[in-house]
């Protein structure tokens, strides 16, 4: 059954019998130390014993083939991030291990819906295949929306399509928990058969949510349709409607989205039972630097919320959302999944987190033992057609906007881009004409932004105008593009912009910042234009070189790759830009550049 520990042998039960009536010694015990005890919102004192990876006694005091002293320490379970997408962190699942299992994290709910938008079905079955026989324990929701929208509508190409037969070939697989957000809610909402397929299919099953600014009599809808779940939050109140309406909220805090500060005020005794933490989208250099599913428990406790509630939501609320019945709890019966934690300044959680040891089923998470693992973890990238980027050369008259009338100046339609949020404005403005061209103005902060389709050879490019980045001069392109992983890239000259998007084909997908037309940096990202196999630190480190030459550049966003890859996802409001045009998210049609 998915999610659960395998069962025991009359055999093995007899042994964890013995070892929890105190009759023969456990493997581990964390003696003398304070744990949280979920189902009374309580701290208790005692020992935590545990046997063959699962905890067998608490409160009493037991001995061990290893004890450990907990005095110093309070007992947790461990962190289990509700929602995140692992191609994100730009590293395979065993790399990804070695960035989070550290600082906390123990099992993550993975939809992988962006390799599956660039190699659909085979995506999948990868990913299920890369996260085989980790020591984070990592559950797949199996993705709903692969495109994001409905082919119908024809708003963007995708590198695969994903119908409901696609997906109930693996739903019998134990590590898949339901079916993963479904984001294309005006396609459920206006009972689309292939939607409402992908429903009834996964009816029995968890499924997740993803419906940004959904209230009133259409949150209904969406949660008559069975979906428990959605993590994209920004506002206060609109969390609190969907929490009374029985959704479970899961706080996010990403590289680029970040609503944690407007939603844990949402936090309390009650809701900590069904409010989740998840990362979604975050990279390694910020998890390096601030943490992963710990980052989000330390703002949290910053703020003052309290350490049990904190605790319970970080880890208790999850388990229970995604039917993991086996973890999210310190006691008797339940994995060992446990972090070691303490305040930062003694007896005082407001001043912050500090995690001292992690046990992954009574085993301490060792740095080095998770490197090791992943040198030898398998590597070879999902198959698939050819390169990542199928796509020709361009110039910088592939990024041609002619106006429409002979004035010196052209209303146009501008992206406004959210500092630390996903959604847009529509913005309008008034940019000069030369010869017949549309111009960018750097001065209004108006940039060219374009999404050059890379998977089926196509050719089909849009360009559009967008507001928000700061740049001054050079130009960056990424063929990470939710959710369809197109190329896309934005400047202030179309000539970089050109050299910018001829090296990203050059190096088959990744990230590359041009300062000029024959001066370049790039992180290749080989498996999909997605994912690299090295290890965090060093993607980290090249994702903190790629962020200084943006901020050179004059760049003001704090992840502008992630929040540039975010302009081409045409469910979330309001302007947004994909392969075949500009797309008005609340009329869900495609709308011209120049007005």
């Amino acid at each position: 059954m998915p999610g659960k520990t395998a069962y025991l042998t009359a055999d093995e039960l007899a042994a964890h019998l013995r070892v929890a009536r105190g009759l023969e010694p456990a493997d581990l015990v964390i003696k003398h130390t304070r744990f949280l005890d979920v189902y009374t919102g309580a701290f208790l004192p005692g020992d935590v014993a545990v046997y063959r990876g699962r905890i067998v006694g608490t409160q009493q005091s037991y001995r061990g083939l290893r004890e450990v002293d907990g005095s110093s320490v309070t007992v947790v379970p461990g962190f289990i991030d509700a929602h995140v997408h692992i191609e994100s962190s730009l590293l395979t699942p065993a790399r990804f291990q070695q960035a989070v299992l550290p600082s906390g994290t123990t099992t993550v709910i993975w939809d992988p819906h962006e390799i599956a938008n660039v190699r659909g079905a085979e995506g999948l079955r990868w990913a299920l295949a890369a996260t085989e026989g980790l020591a984070l324990d990592v559950f797949v929701m199996l993705s709903s929306c692969v495109p994001s929208t409905s082919p119908e509508r024809a708003l963007e190409t995708s590198g695969a399509e994903l119908h409901a037969e696609d997906l109930t070939a693996l739903r019998a697989h134990p590590r898949v928990l339901g079916l993963a957000e479904m984001m294309n809610y005006p396609g459920l909402l206006a009972g689309e058969p292939d939607v409402l397929r992908k429903l009834l299919a996964f009816q029995d099953r968890r499924l997740d949510g993803h419906c940004p600014g959904l209230r009133g009599k259409d949150l209904n809808a969406y949660g008559t349709a069975g979906i428990h779940s959605c993590h994209e939050s920004t506002a206060l109140e609109e969390a609190r409607e969907k929490l009374q309406k029985g959704f479970h909220v899961l706080i996010r805090e990403g590289s680029c989205a970040k609503d944690a500060d407007a939603l844990l005020p949402l936090l309390d005794d009650y809701s900590s039972a069904v409010i989740g933490l998840c990362s979604d989208d975050r990279n390694p250099a910020d998890i390096a630097r601030e943490g992963h599913i710990d980052w989000i428990a330390d703002k949290a406790l910053r703020a003052g919320h309290r350490p049990e509630a904190v605790f319970r939501a970080a880890g208790f609320a999850a388990a229970r959302a995604y039917g993991l019945e086996d973890r999210g709890v310190v006691a008797p019966g339940f994995l060992a999944d446990v972090c070691l934690v303490r305040p930062k300044e003694p007896g005082r959680w407001e001043s912050g987190l500090t995690v001292e040891a992690v046990y992954k089923r009574g085993a301490l998470v060792e740095l080095a033992a998770l490197e090791a693992a992943s040198v030898s973890a398998p590597t070879q990238a999902p198959a698939g057609r050819g390169p990542n980027l199928n796509l020709a050369p361009c110039t910088a008259s592939d990024f041609d906007v002619r106006a429409t009338h002979g004035d010196a100046r052209q209303p146009v339609r501008v992206i406004g881009v959210r500092r630390r949020q996903i959604v847009t404005d529509r913005l309008e403005a008034a940019l000069p004409v030369t010869k017949g061209l549309v111009r960018m103005d750097p001065a209004q902060d108006i940039l060219k932004i374009a999404v050059f389709e890379r998977h089926r050879g196509t050719g089909r490019r849009a360009v559009g105008f967008v507001k928000g980045f700061g740049l001054q001069r050079g130009a960056f392109a990424t063929s990470i593009n939710h959710d369809s992983h197109n190329a896309i890239v934005v400047g202030t000259d179309e000539a970089v912009m050109a050299a910018a998007l001829n090296r990203l084909r050059e190096i088959d997908g990744g990230i590359v910042v041009a300062l000029d037309e024959t001066s370049h940096e790039a992180l290749p990202l080989p498996i999909g234009g997605l994912m690299c196999d090295r290890a965090p630190q060093e993607v980290a480190a090249s994702l903190e070189r790629l962020r200084g030459l943006a901020t050179a550049l004059g760049c003001t966003l704090e992840e502008p790759f992630i929040q540039l890859s975010f302009l081409a996802l045409p469910v979330i409001p309001s302007l947004k830009i994909t392969d075949r045009g500009l797309v008005d998210v609340e009329q869900f049609r495609l709308v011209g550049a120049v007005l």
